[in-house]
């Protein structure tokens, strides 16, 4: 494993340095080759080693190629971004509800609520509704593990193995929830790294998003995509469910304590404080939060929390304990980098969006707008899957801008669909981080399984997008 890990690492590192030696094709410049080179150097690092030094090593890499006057710059360009800023953030933010065990009590809640008692699918669906509900409030991978208990205590109750298709289903469909939710709110660290794409690839012509317009999408289209995969499971599956008409026992929830209860004061306060304002008419508040902005407002709720005492007079949170627990830092670097180098490629002076572009044109300048949309979308949703989530982000996001403004397509509506088809990477495990603890998932789901599995949910998300997403957005995004 040590001899594969170095040459893989050499990989990375050739690519870096040696890619710009290649004669420039199509409308590429020298500069396009030499950014192209350190941004598949690092996608290989990402994928068959780690995130942090190839994230690392591109970025001084840049420095050094043109696109920067040096190393600092491109540093201080990356550092200093807006998205990364907000991302950074989000995730300290996130820890108030990772820590306190939030999940673990929402999840307890709906499975023991008298909806499911006796009825099999209604049991099924509530557990895959509380990993939504979870990831949707930043805390999907507790609630997958969470639940993946609940479905092993079950198992255990009503004599189900690993060879029954009734866990295999669950396992999987839990991930899919995840995948769905992680990107439900707006102001999630994903949705906004993928507008942040858009601003870079769009030159700051899109800089910012309606957050009540991306919640009305996600909701909807959220709601159909999970449908179409249940119906799948119920007709294409068909999992034996008998067994769950017994009386099922996963434990009581217990009371909300005082850590848990102003986790959920923040989280309130934090939709409020962001969507609420894309509500309110012209007038002084509408511009006081305008110029205050989404970072502060989740700055200022973790400073209030961290300001709390208790009666004892010691804070029920600290900073260190939120950001240690809240930051994840392979992740930040890796959509930091992922998030300069996009910006780098699009830039005009690279050729790479021209030479895409030229690529596309034959099969997408005649085309209709649907038809153009509807390929990106599958493209974005068969690329996600080879690669990784954020990279396949990072790459159709400029590549979908141009056709876009040629055709006429709302590249909103077109940033929202990609968001979902981007995050769905299930068939391999370096695609994404839940697909690859499904795949390591190795006593309960075998890989032909996961692929067959993973495939429905493919499936799902693509009619989804290509008949619910595109259309829905065109309305919504005006």
């Amino acid at each position: 494993m040590s001899k594969k890990y170095y040459v893989n690492s050499a990989i990375v590192v050739l690519l870096m340095v040696l890619f710009r030696f290649i004669p420039p094709c199509g409308s590429m410049t020298a500069l396009g080759m030499t950014i192209l080179g350190i941004f598949l150097g690092a996608l290989w690092g990402w994928i068959t080693c780690d995130m942090i030094w190839p994230s690392v090593l591109a970025l001084v890499m840049l420095g050094f190629s043109g696109y920067t006057e040096n190393v600092a710059e491109a540093l201080t360009n990356t550092i200093s971004n807006g998205t990364i800023q907000l991302i950074l953030w989000l995730l300290v933010f996130s820890a108030l509800l990772t820590t306190t065990g939030i999940s673990k009590w929402v999840v307890m809640k709906l499975v023991n609520s008298r909806l499911c008692k006796g009825h099999p699918w209604r049991l099924s669906i509530i557990i895959c509704l509380a990993v939504w509900i979870c990831a949707a409030f930043g805390a999907g991978f507790a609630a997958i593990l969470i639940c993946w208990q609940f479905i092993y205590t079950i198992c255990a109750q009503v004599g189900y193995t690993k060879e029954d298709k009734w866990p295999k289903m669950m396992i999987c469909a839990i991930i899919f929830f995840n995948a769905l939710g992680a990107l439900a709110l707006p102001f999630q660290g994903g949705v906004v790294a993928n507008f942040g794409f858009l601003a870079k690839a769009s030159n700051s012509t899109y800089v910012s998003y309606n957050y009540v317009q991306y919640l009305g999408f996600s909701v909807v289209f959220c709601a159909v995509t999970m449908v179409l995969y249940l119906l799948f499971c119920r007709f294409i599956l068909r999992p034996d469910m008998s067994r769950l008409m017994s009386t099922i026992d996963v434990g009581e929830a217990e009371k909300l304590d005082t850590r848990q209860k102003i986790s959920i004061g923040a989280l309130i306060a934090l939709m409020a404080l962001t969507i609420l304002p894309s509500c309110l008419p012209q007038g002084p508040v509408k511009m006081f939060m305008s110029r205050l902005g989404t970072t502060a407002c989740v700055l200022l709720i973790v400073a209030f929390v961290t300001f709390l005492r208790g009666k004892d007079g010691k804070p029920y949170f600290t900073f260190k304990e939120l950001a240690n627990n809240g930051v994840m830092w392979p992740l930040l670097f890796m959509v930091a980098t992922a998030t300069m180098m996009g910006g780098a490629l699009s830039a005009p002076d690279s050729g790479f969006t021209a030479t895409i572009t030229g690529m596309f044109a034959p099969v997408l300048s005649n085309a209709s707008p649907f038809a153009c949309a509807a390929v990106i979308a599958l493209a974005t949703l068969l690329l996600t899957n080879l690669i990784n989530n954020t990279v396949a982000s990072a790459i159709m996001i400029p590549v979908m801008y141009p056709f876009a403004v040629q055709l006429g397509i709302n590249p909103l509506m077109m940033t929202a669909v990609i968001c979902f088809c981007a995050n769905c990477g299930l068939l391999l495990p370096c695609a994404s981080p839940a697909g690859a603890m499904l795949h390591g998932n190795k006593e309960w789901i075998g890989t032909k399984d996961v692929e067959k599995h993973s495939l429905l949910g493919i499936l799902a998300l693509a009619l989804a997008a290509v008949f619910v997403g595109i259309p829905l957005g065109a309305v919504i995004f005006h």
